[in-house]
């Protein structure tokens, strides 16, 4: 199941890169939550539902001129959660300012989609959240 659920991510990131926000959005699930990390200036608490997810993510392209958001590294769990660790970036519309991070999403697979994810800002605190502990 595990692996399954890899390729459910992967999928939805290849999407993302070939097809834009709306064909990345088709691998989550309508009813899905999503938080950014807890503290970081983008945090608004948990995001319910595929088009509010949409919106935020659609805020964060609009920020940046040529936004990429690329998929590094996927962990996989013994549950239906996977580890992705991405980095996005771009340049910032209003300050000239190039930006390049990383974050650590657990995400969780429900019947073939994303239901659920959770950005952290470190490995540790993303491999704890998924029962990885190192």
């Amino acid at each position: 199941m595990s692996e399954e659920n890899v390729e459910i991510v992967k999928a939805a990131y290849r999407a993302f890169a070939r097809g834009g926000l709306d064909r990345y959005m088709e691998h989550f699930t309508d009813d899905v939550v999503y938080r950014a990390a807890e503290g970081a200036p983008d945090d608004r608490g948990p995001i319910h539902g595929k088009e509010a997810v949409k919106a935020w993510l659609q805020d964060w392209i609009d920020t940046f001129g040529g936004f990429t958001m690329e998929l590094l590294e996927l962990n996989d769990t013994p549950t239906c959660t996977v580890v992705a660790v991405e980095r996005y970036g771009g340049r910032a519309r209003l300050s000239g300012v190039e930006a390049d991070s990383i974050v650590w999403a657990v995400l969780t697979v429900r019947d073939g989609k994303i239901a659920d994810g959770r950005e952290y800002l470190n490995r540790e605190a993303a491999l704890e959240a998924a029962g990885l502990s190192e």
